[in-house]
């Protein structure tokens, strides 16, 4: 995927951002022809400014919980190497 200009990602498994409709940090999913939008998973907001990717670990911190996992690594399609994970549950409701 190709970062637009003014858009910073670090290495980790889910790319978030600020949505603004939401009014706060939300996981993403790749969006356009080449991937280089990113959407709110909650409302499809097109999240504009800077974003991060957040390891699976770390997930608990942005409100979301890991449900399930597949072991032969066919989980989500927001992640950005291939996780095992096939279920994300936003705790503190969208």
């Amino acid at each position: 995927m190709s970062a637009a200009a003014g858009v910073f990602l670090e290495h980790g498994d889910f790319a978030a951002g600020h949505c603004r409709e939401c009014g706060r940090e939300v996981l993403s999913y790749p969006d356009g022809p080449e991937g280089d939008v990113r959407r709110c998973l909650h409302c499809d907001e097109r999240l504009v400014g800077e974003l991060r990717w957040v390891d699976v670990a770390d997930l608990g911190g942005l409100g979301y919980e890991v449900e399930t996992a597949d072991p032969a690594g066919t989980g989500c399609t927001s992640c950005a190497s291939g996780c095992v994970v096939k279920t994300v549950t936003d705790k503190r409701g969208a």
